[in-house]
């Protein structure tokens, strides 16, 4: 857990004196918002979960050197992680009930920093871009299942929530000028994790529900997100000229 706290601290550090960056150094430079669906995938130790449908809005601020060279980024917004569960509902009378969805929502505030490597095309801009990041769960929906926990389901609880989680961000996207100083982009990315977002020990003496008056063990729980973004959004260009 320290070192995580360590790298988001890296990571807050290196984000605001960034942000500070172009004024002091009077360079141009751009900033944005951006948001859009999520796809959000999860890792629990014995098997994946399904998508849970979600989604995000970030804003942003990078450096703006002639397209030919690469571009510093920074950016910071608000994230949901999780999966869900999906399966069909049936009665002690084996009657089908219809179809039920529980979702495990981690509302997460996500910070990165990193390189984009921009190219001029016919009709705009093309770029990728590679970056470190780190986020720190605000709240989860967990608690929706406290009864289920209860009576000896094996779901999440906030007891073992990871608030603090790095990992990378991957992607790349198109700028559609609009204007001189303002253009539209569409971007595609991928966020996975290499930290534990939830990190449960196994558990012995369960009561087990569904035989009573035995005991069972639950096993260790380690919970790991992957999460695909959609963006769209708007980019402003602040840019500097020198007059001798």
């Amino acid at each position: 857990m320290t070192s995580t706290k360590s790298i988001l601290m890296i990571l807050a550090t290196a984000l605001l004196a960034w942000l500070a960056m172009p004024a002091a150094r009077a360079q141009s430079y751009a900033f944005g918002v951006k948001g859009g669906p999520s796809l959000c995938f999860q890792r629990w130790g014995e098997g994946n979960r399904d998508v849970l449908w979600a989604h995000h809005a970030t804003v942003f601020i990078e450096s703006a050197p002639p397209i030919s060279q690469g571009v510093i980024y920074a950016q910071a917004g608000y994230h949901v992680r999780g999966s869900a569960l999906r399966f069909q509902a049936i009665n002690v009378n084996n009657i089908f009930l219809g179809q039920r969805t529980d979702e495990f929502r981690y509302n997460n505030l996500s910070v990165a920093v990193g390189f984009k490597k921009r190219y001029a095309t016919g009709i705009g801009v093309a770029y990728y871009l590679f970056g470190l990041r780190g986020d720190y769960t605000l709240n989860t929906n967990l608690k929706d299942y406290e009864e289920f926990v209860a009576n000896g389901l094996i779901y999440p609880t906030d007891a073992w929530v990871r608030k603090f989680n790095y990992g990378l961000s991957l992607g790349g996207g198109w700028e559609i000028p609009l204007g001189d100083y303002i253009s539209g982009l569409i971007e595609i990315s991928f966020h996975p994790d290499f930290s534990r977002q939830y990190d449960q020990p196994s558990i012995p003496n369960v009561i087990d529900p569904f035989f009573p008056g035995t005991t069972r063990t639950i096993p260790d729980r380690r919970i790991v997100n992957y999460t695909g973004e959609i963006s769209f959004g708007l980019r402003f260009l602040r840019e500097i000229e020198y007059i001798d």
